[in-house]
């Protein structure tokens, strides 16, 4: 596996790469401050494997489908109420619109990371050995041909189990306020690389299927925008001109990280003073250019290897409507292997 780049080393390895039509896997971490970039060609496949909607390197094996077991232990209401609070207060003073607040919670599993790989269900997915596994459904961007970007925020979600689901989450006034913000985000964004931009589609309903034989709804748009002919030449410019992803971070961004950096310290305890940030890779992106095309995602469903065992990231949006309970729960709600 090549070492870890940097933003600026990022930046002109991709941009020499796809100027030349070179196809690659780009990996990075939530502040875009560490990426893996390596030719498709080059990539390690016991190390590193990745299915990029429909586009991967890993060869299942034929050896059967294993029952999904995962139990979690949340860290405790109390704690997270910690944070939440921190957050709110900073929303309420006009720091911040929305921020994305996020947790570790410890987890047992009973198939290995790599079999999570192989079974779960989703548009991305990478598995770094190790380290990390990801299956996220969310879309970062996409690029066609003609130079068509595309983003697609994915906020809100709720059990489609409970009567009249869709009716009751395209009308609530508190998740209607957190996509709309994050949908102004993501299209101040795009202006920053794009000339033209708009909102293709507003609030649409994904189903996903869970590994506990649950079915969720999450509400999507899609933002797009025109970018120059030599887009291929600045890609790096572009990618990581909307880094960190507006979907996990917030509005106003920067202010937003540095709440985000002061609320989260992924800690089972209630003392939060002397610890740091550590999302890592998690709500990182990963994406591949094929040669002509850009599409990538951002990492959320995510579980990864520590040395006190294995942690599932999760989190949401909070505004200044939401209620601590219900954000604790959604956090806990998100813990899940999605099947194929």
């Amino acid at each position: 596996m090549k070492a870890k780049l940097n933003r600026v080393e990022s930046i002109k390895k991709i941009n020499e790469l796809a100027a030349k039509g070179v196809p690659f896997l780009l990996i990075s971490d939530f502040e875009g401050e560490n990426a893996i970039i390596t030719p498709l060609e080059n990539i390690q496949k016991k190390s590193l494997k990745f299915w990029i909607n429909g586009l991967t390197n890993h060869k299942k094996l034929d050896k059967g489908l294993k029952s999904i077991q995962l139990n979690k232990q949340p860290i405790p209401y109390e704690n997270y109420k910690i944070a939440f609070d921190l957050v709110q207060k900073n929303i309420l003073l006009g720091n911040s619109f929305l921020t994305n607040l996020t947790c570790e919670t410890p987890i047992d599993l009973n198939i290995s990371l790599l079999d999570v790989f192989e079974q779960s269900g989703a548009r991305y997915k990478v598995y770094l050995q190790d380290q990390f596994v990801c299956f996220s459904p969310e879309i970062f961007v996409k690029i066609d041909e003609a130079g068509k970007i595309s983003s697609y925020p994915m906020k809100g979600t709720i059990d489609a189990s409970i009567e009249n689901a869709e009716e009751i989450i395209l009308a609530d006034k508190k998740e209607l306020y957190e996509h709309t913000t994050i949908v102004d985000l993501i299209r101040n964004d795009i202006s920053k690389v794009a000339n033209k931009v708009w909102v293709e589609k507003f609030r649409y309903i994904d189903k996903i299927q869970t590994s506990d034989d649950k079915e969720l709804l999450q509400v999507s748009s899609q933002v797009s925008g025109l970018l120059s002919n030599n887009w291929r030449e600045i890609l790096g410019d572009i990618i990581f001109s909307l880094l960190p992803a507006g979907s996990i971070s917030g509005a106003p961004k920067d202010k937003t990280l540095e709440i985000i950096a002061e609320a989260e310290k992924y800690t089972y305890q209630a003392q939060y003073k002397n610890l740091c940030i550590q999302r890592k890779f998690y709500t990182g992106i990963c994406g591949i250019f094929d040669g002509k095309t850009f599409d990538s995602g951002v990492m959320i469903r995510f579980i990864e290897k520590t040395q006190n065992g294995l942690v599932y990231k999760s989190g949401g949006g909070i505004t200044a409507r939401s209620i601590a309970e219900n954000e604790y729960r959604e956090m806990i709600q998100k813990i899940y292997v999605p099947i194929v």
